[in-house]
């Protein structure tokens, strides 16, 4: 066989080498040297659970400065038209792990607009008590006593063969452990902003209470003119063209006052169509609950900051909770 059919034969067996090695340059270049790199990756693009952990802190966040705009602003980046409901789900499953942001998560569902007494229940704050634990007891400790010996001579003398020298038992004095401060209360969520969007002649009055005393907190209040379309106003109790208020009471029990007498209402909690604890006719009367301080509202009347109409269908859902200061 001629030399030329040789290396015509060993021509592919060169190429695969250079195509191997070619190939094994490359990789080596784009993994090693100069590997890929991912940016400008959306919060929508992240799996679910790096999803969780960004709602998280949207509501811890929250809780913090209780800046609605921003909250919901850095949620739309999730792209999820379902956010609301998303938020009180994992609210839900992190209260069942006993997980310190559950709260937070209720609290900003309450806010994105979620009517839920599971939700509402959630939103609590518990004030831990100081104490005190002392580390050490001191105690005094007695060291030497003297002991005289007596030398015969022709005059008795008493000759001390030791002296007093008092020594201190080295002790630990007592400390007090670190205070907690108490957890502070979230702001009252107004849906919408108040006093702005909310018929003028609604007036707040927070209860006057001392630190560590038991109250009823207005933790949400939510104004749906007459077909409001905001904060899922068409799919609450009394629908689009209802008239009512409708209050639910959170962490307790107790009768609602209606410019401080008893209303004497119907307790509705097992009433699935009111979703509350008492309902009632908006007629502008001062409402707070009785048995312990608080907060207080008042002027909630047939009002529409839509249409400046009076006497328009409109309806008011207040959230009061049983906290400590």
């Amino acid at each position: 066989m001629s030399e030329v059919g040789l290396a015509w034969r060993g021509l592919p067996v060169v190429v695969g080498v250079f195509l191997l090695v070619g190939l094994c340059i490359g990789l080596f270049i784009g993994g090693v040297l100069w590997p890929p790199q991912i940016a400008n990756v959306d919060v929508a693009d992240l799996k679910p659970s790096a999803q969780d952990e960004f709602i998280i802190l949207v509501a811890d966040a929250y809780a913090y400065d209780g800046d609605l705009p921003s909250a919901q602003k850095r949620l739309a980046e999730l792209k999820d038209k379902n956010i609301a409901a998303r938020v009180a789900r994992l609210a839900k499953e992190l209260a069942a792990q006993n997980h310190p942001s559950a709260t937070n998560l209720a609290v900003l569902a309450l806010a994105l607009g979620v009517s839920d007494a599971q939700i509402a229940r959630l939103v609590m704050t518990l004030t831990p008590a100081a104490t005190l634990t002392p580390t050490a007891t001191p105690t005094a400790a007695p060291t030497d006593t003297p002991t005289p010996t007596l030398t015969p001579s022709v005059t008795p003398t008493f000759k001390p063969t030791s002296t007093i020298t008092p020594t201190r038992t080295a002790t630990r004095r007592p400390t007090l452990s670190p205070t907690p401060k108490p957890a502070a209360l979230a702001p009252t969520v107004w849906l919408p902003a108040f006093p702005a969007e909310w018929p003028g002649g609604v007036r707040y009055e927070p209860a006057n209470v001392a630190p560590g005393q038991r109250y009823w907190r207005l933790a949400r209040a939510l104004y749906c003119d007459i077909r409001d379309t905001r904060f899922d106003c068409p799919n609450l109790p009394g629908g689009s063209d209802g008239i009512g208020i409708y209050v639910l009471l959170v962490n307790g029990k107790a009768p609602l006052l209606l410019d401080g007498a008893p209303a004497n209402l119907e307790d509705k909690s097992n009433d699935p169509h009111c979703q509350c604890t008492y309902e009632l006719f908006p007629d502008g009367r001062t409402i707070q609950v009785g048995n312990f301080p608080s907060d207080k509202i008042s002027g909630l009347a047939l009002s529409s900051v839509k249409t400046k109409v009076p006497q328009t269908h409109v309806r008011y859902f207040l959230t009061f909770e049983l906290v400590t200061r």
